[in-house]
């Protein structure tokens, strides 16, 4: 007679569940890093677009086309803080690369 718990699963079963798990965990880390790669790039180009409008501000202030100096100002800062802070983001990026590079196996 051949008695198995209620919680025996043959080993196919449990193989299966194992890359089950394994598949799962490397469609969650593709999934953060598609992520990740979306916000860094939409950050990016966010960064692009003001530096281009605050260019464009400017070279129409220069030209006398914009006489509110005050927006021109405003679209400057922005530019710069984003500029800064995606900077920032990138050196905190690459410090993470070298210390992942650091790591030894």
């Amino acid at each position: 007679m051949n008695i198995h718990s209620i919680n025996f699963q043959p080993p196919s079963v449990q193989k299966i569940q194992k890359e089950s798990i394994e598949a799962n965990k490397n469609v969650n880390t593709a999934e953060n890093f598609e992520s990740f790669y979306k916000s860094a790039l939409g950050m990016w180009n966010k960064t692009n677009q003001l530096q281009k409008e605050a260019e464009n501000m400017a070279l129409e202030f220069a030209a006398g086309r914009l006489d509110n100096f005050h927006s021109l100002s405003i679209a400057q800062s922005k530019a710069s803080i984003a500029l800064e802070y995606t900077v920032q983001v990138r050196n905190q990026i690459l410090d993470a690369y070298r210390e992942i590079m650091r790591l030894q196996l």
